[in-house]
């Protein structure tokens, strides 16, 4: 299911492009997911046409992480991306991400 489904203030844009990474810092024993390519293994990067829709979507996320923190992370809004960060970083870690976000 893309972006562009799952919430009603995103239905009008484009689905958003999109990069999952991994960060060596995270044990792939400590990931509760088997996905190969979940955020949890370090993290994302959506890229949308504007600001408001990269911060509907980064409040999207944060209202299902409210709601069930079993799918906690760090996410960031830089213009119009999304930086989403594995929980299994320290805020530390998860910030040098932020960091470089910023310089976009």
């Amino acid at each position: 299911m893309t972006a562009a489904t799952t919430h009603p203030s995103l239905k009008k844009q484009r689905t958003p492009s999109a990069v999952k990474f991994a960060d060596t810092r995270v044990k792939a024993s400590d990931v509760a997911s088997s996905e190969k390519g979940d955020v949890s293994y370090g993290g994302g990067i959506e890229v949308f046409g504007n600001h408001s829709d990269a911060q509907a979507r980064a409040d999207y996320i944060q209202a299902i992480v409210k709601a069930s923190p079993i799918f906690a992370e760090y996410d960031y809004v830089s213009g119009d991306v999304v930086i989403r960060i594995s929980h299994y970083l320290s805020p530390a870690q998860a910030a040098e991400y932020k960091t470089a976000g910023d310089k976009l």
